[in-house]
């Protein structure tokens, strides 16, 4: 009795730990996408909790409760992989896309498909729907893997702070290998053993995370004048001796350790000095070989302009030379090519 007491419990924690991680990402200052699909996958997570523990021990529950479980279930591989793609593209500090509408709206137009038929009037369909679930969210681990693999270099940049896409990634993982050997193993304690060990690895990286940001913050008041002179010398040294610019990959901590500054350093003096974020002095170093190169090979489509001079994508590339040039590529280069 006591340990089937205990057992619930823990699952049950597993389940309140959620929610609460869940609300503080979602109200996390500032706000950041990645942080938004973290605290949707928790919440999902969580539900599918509480899901797994009310039926563990009341094998009786209603069948929408059952259905509900299963729902959330199906969000779980989708807001993976959006935390870990929204999370590396925040690290080469370029705008988000709205890709996550696509994924996200078909993940729901599926449940909107479960609630026109439920559980309770298909219960074969439903009976069989796992198997489908857990394979579609083993296609989204895929890509997500795929993603993090690409970003290997970066991973490697961030140092301490790289293993939180790589333990939320490794969580969801082995929670879908915990459902799939249900058979194997018992329904309950090995799902929410894992459930549990990814709520505190967040609980960790949320530790250490404000370790850091005091640090930084310290780091930022200590800098002086004649310093931030001094590693704006350094940066700019390196971005035209190395050409920096041109990997579109570039990040912050990785321009930092070229100059032998730490990126807090690097950024304020950016900041401070030249009214600039770290995305925007790059861009200007791009924006400046893409005005060449439009000019100097006019057959040169804009695409190919965009990718040699170190930008990841068209979109980025317009964006960014409008807002610096005040023109759009195009039109830069139609007015400023000679008249025949």
């Amino acid at each position: 009795m006591l340990t089937r007491q205990l057992l619930f419990l823990f699952s049950a924690l597993g389940a309140i730990n959620g929610i609460f991680l869940a609300i503080y990402f979602f109200r996390r200052q500032p706000k950041r996408l990645s942080d938004w699909m973290l605290g949707a996958l928790l919440l999902a997570i969580a539900v599918r909790t509480a899901k797994s523990t009310v039926l563990f021990f009341d094998p009786t529950i209603a069948l929408e409760f059952r259905q509900l479980g299963l729902s959330a279930c199906l969000l779980i591989g989708p807001l993976t992989y959006l935390y870990v793609r929204y999370y590396l593209i925040e690290r080469q500090q370029v705008p988000a896309d709205q890709r996550w509408r696509w994924h996200l709206g078909l993940a729901f137009l599926i449940i909107g498909l479960g609630v026109l038929f439920p559980y309770a009037s298909y219960r074969s369909i439903w009976s069989k729907s796992s198997d489908v679930i857990h394979i579609y969210w083993l296609g989204y681990l895929l890509a997500a893997a795929w993603a993090l693999w690409q970003a290997r270099a970066q991973l490697r940049e961030a140092g301490g702070q790289a293993w939180m896409p790589l333990s939320v990634f490794a969580g969801s993982f082995l929670i879908l290998v915990a459902y799939a050997t249900t058979p194997l193993t018992s329904y309950i304690v090995g799902a929410l053993s894992f459930t549990f060990l990814l709520h505190i690895a967040v609980l960790v990286f949320l530790l250490r995370k404000s370790e850091a940001e005091m640090k930084e913050k310290y780091q930022n008041r200590k800098l002086s004048d004649e310093d931030a002179q001094q590693i704006l010398a350094a940066v700019g040294q390196q971005m035209l001796e190395q050409e920096l610019h041109l990997n579109p990959n570039l990040t912050l901590a990785q321009l930092a350790r070229k100059t032998g500054h730490l990126p807090a350093e690097v950024s304020q003096a950016l900041n401070a000095r030249l009214n600039k974020s770290f995305s925007v002095y790059v861009n200007e170093f791009r924006i400046a070989d893409a005005k060449k190169l439009l000019l100097a090979e006019p057959q040169l489509n804009l695409e190919s302009v965009a990718e040699r001079c170190g930008f990841n994508s068209s979109s980025t590339f317009f964006t960014a030379f409008k807002k610096v040039v005040g023109l759009t590529p195009a039109r830069y280069r139609a007015e400023s090519r000679p008249a025949a």
